[in-house]
């Protein structure tokens, strides 16, 4: 009970706001699987996109993360960080009602055309995207108590996850049997998904806001607020930990790209090989978030970062629809419990790091220094196979996904940096990770 009674509001309060919480990310992982992805990139496809347009379409909405900064300056002169969550989701939602009349609006365009409007109203998107998580991750950083935060990430990620694996293997199938209708299966498919994006918005509407108090002297300018977040030494570690992992980025909208139009793969089938990832990693985020409550967040990013290190690579060896299927799906069980480890651990760290007075302009300084950072990767991406295939190497998309690996090595040596207070070491962590595999009791 002590432990939810660090939040400012009543108890019971608390406890709802937690379990909305719940049910928000179930709802906006459909939004998000019925919206993004392999279906988003699938869509492109059908417009005619080529590799370029793919890492366009990756990189350019990354640069919306500027829109944090005006928007965390509105929460931080005091606007309510519910209204500004609600109405900043709601346009989003609404934006991908543009995107479903594309091939209507540009009936007979070019595919260079339609691609551009694709891009545009994506980025257009993004902006309102960015603002709500903004203001979102303020208010729960109040909302939570800092004692269970480590529990709430971790189940929060398991059940969307659960959701978003189930609802993508169901709509690749859906998508698999009536192909034969063209662009307006994608149509249906994210006119679906929106009906949950509003969903989503109707249950952030339901939470309890909270007011930014605690340690605001009503002094302090922007300026001033990012002037102190990047003064923050705990953070600025964390941001170059994340920057580093981010650039992973440079090859994950072509995995997807790669299966779909190199091996062949059907939707359902890519759908099958992401959903063992997705999965175990939902299973594991309960484990990891008390994991990180008990040995802090230092050593499960140092641990997971490593093993998860050691992926990339091996996709040069996966030349077959069939390598795939028996080969990459198994070894997506490790892959995922891994990948738990370090969502869990990271977010968990960044609000350690982040006072709650100024919170919202820090997690801006985060969110858009990481981004801006890791946003030409994609671009860069596109451009691998060529680079490679002047080189002699003629191992097209694989490289590129390959190349991936070089970032995870620097974050992995980037963790050993970190620094959090009252952290366990990696070795006590190794040396008890069997036994709590074992009996989930021992966590208690």
């Amino acid at each position: 009970m002590s432990r939810w009674r660090e939040s400012s509001l009543p108890v019971d309060h608390v406890r709802r706001a937690v379990y909305l919480s719940y049910a928000q990310a179930m709802v906006a992982s459909v939004y998000a699987a019925s919206t993004g992805g392999m279906f988003l990139v699938g869509y492109a496809l059908a417009l005619g996109a080529r590799d370029i347009h793919i890492g366009l379409l990756s990189t350019i909405p990354m640069f919306c993360v500027l829109a944090q900064l005006p928007g965390s300056l509105v929460v931080e002169n005091g606007a309510s960080r519910r209204r500004v969550t609600v109405a900043a989701s709601l346009i989003n939602v609404l934006g991908w009602g543009l995107i479903i009349l594309i091939p209507f609006l540009a009936t007979g365009a070019s595919a260079g055309l339609r691609l551009g409007l694709l891009i545009a109203i994506a980025t257009f998107v993004t902006i309102f995207g960015q603002i709500a998580g903004n203001a979102r991750g303020s208010w729960v950083g109040d909302l939570v108590p800092a004692l269970i935060r480590g529990t709430f990430f971790g189940r929060l990620g398991m059940y969307a996850g659960i959701v978003a694996a189930a609802f993508s293997l169901g709509e690749g199938y859906f998508l698999d049997t009536i192909k034969a209708h063209g662009i307006g299966a994608f149509s249906l498919l994210f006119g679906f998904g929106m009906l949950f994006g509003l969903a989503n918005v109707g249950l952030f509407a339901a939470q309890p806001d909270v007011p930014i108090t605690t340690g605001r002297n009503g002094r302090d300018s922007f300026r001033a607020l990012l002037k102190k977040a990047l003064h923050n030494r705990p953070l600025v570690i964390v941001i170059a930990y994340s920057t580093l992992w981010m650039m992973q980025m440079m090859s994950w909208p072509f995995l997807p790209v790669y299966m779909l139009r190199d091996l062949k793969m059907p939707f359902v089938g890519v759908g099958a090989v992401n959903a063992v990832h997705m999965v175990m990693g939902l299973l594991a985020a309960p484990f990891w978030g008390r994991v990180v409550n008990r040995y802090g967040s230092r050593p499960v990013l140092i641990l997971c970062s490593a093993v998860t290190a050691i992926w990339p690579p091996l996709w040069l060896l996966y030349t077959s629809a069939g390598i795939v299927y028996t080969v990459v799906a198994p070894l997506n069980i490790i892959a995922g419990f891994m990948s738990a480890g370090v969502g869990v651990g990271m977010i968990t760290l960044l609000y350690k790091v982040t006072p709650s007075a100024g919170r919202s302009t820090q997690l801006a300084a985060h969110s858009i220094l990481v981004q801006l950072l890791a946003a030409p990767m994609p671009a860069l991406g596109s451009c691998l196979p060529g680079v490679f295939r002047h080189l002699g190497w003629d191992v097209g998309l694989r490289g590129t996904i390959a190349a991936g690996g070089v970032f995870a090595i620097a974050a992995t040596l980037t963790s050993l940096l970190l620094i959090e207070d009252h952290a366990k070491s990696v070795r006590e962590l190794l040396s008890n990770l069997p036994r709590h595999l074992l009996s989930r009791a021992s966590l208690r």
